[in-house]
């Protein structure tokens, strides 16, 4: 199973804020920008900020001239790995195997487990139930391999379920 956090670095920030998405300091565009020799260059940015155009790998002075009440705060790709890592433990949950893929996904082996849970579709309705709990938005697939997992995860339907013997058929 890959589990895709889209949102990673703006949901770990949310955490620290004590926030809930578009509510309180999520509700003003926000982006989250990273220095580079060229200058600010936003990392990642909420929703209110990419409705206003700002996204990631922008410069931000490019981002300001489209939205000049942009919020901005550090990016943390150390914290957002460490965040990551801990997801990767509580995603023990779901089996006994799990590992990241960074800079925003998790691996996790499912085989043999799904029935534990009700079946695949329920395994992913659980997946997806417990991250919004924590107020993350994520989309997780399964199929045989993990690259199959995480194409899926990032391309394909949500919810994907990829039975082992349509592995070479499938067509995303």
């Amino acid at each position: 199973m890959a589990i895709w956090c889209a949102q990673l670095a703006i949901d770990r920030w949310r955490h620290v804020e004590n926030g809930k998405a578009g509510e309180a300091s999520d509700a003003p565009p926000l982006a989250l920008i990273a220095e580079t020799a060229h200058g600010p260059r936003i990392t990642a940015a909420n929703r209110a900020g990419a409705e206003a155009g700002a996204a990631p790998g922008m410069m931000l002075a490019d981002a300001r001239a489209l939205c000049p009440a942009l919020a901005t705060a550090p990016a943390d790709p150390a914290g957002d790995l460490a965040f990551l890592e801990r997801l990767a433990l509580w995603a023990r949950r779901w089996g006994p195997w799990s590992a990241i893929d960074p800079p925003d996904g998790l691996l996790i082996d499912v085989t043999a487990l799904a029935h534990l849970f009700g079946g695949e579709r329920s395994l992913l309705a659980d997946v997806s139930t417990r991250f919004a709990a924590q107020g993350m938005v994520v989309r997780a697939a399964i199929a045989p391999t993990a690259g199959a997992a995480w194409a899926l995860a990032h391309y394909g339907p949500a919810g994907a379920v990829l039975p082992p013997d349509e592995e070479v058929t499938a067509r995303l």
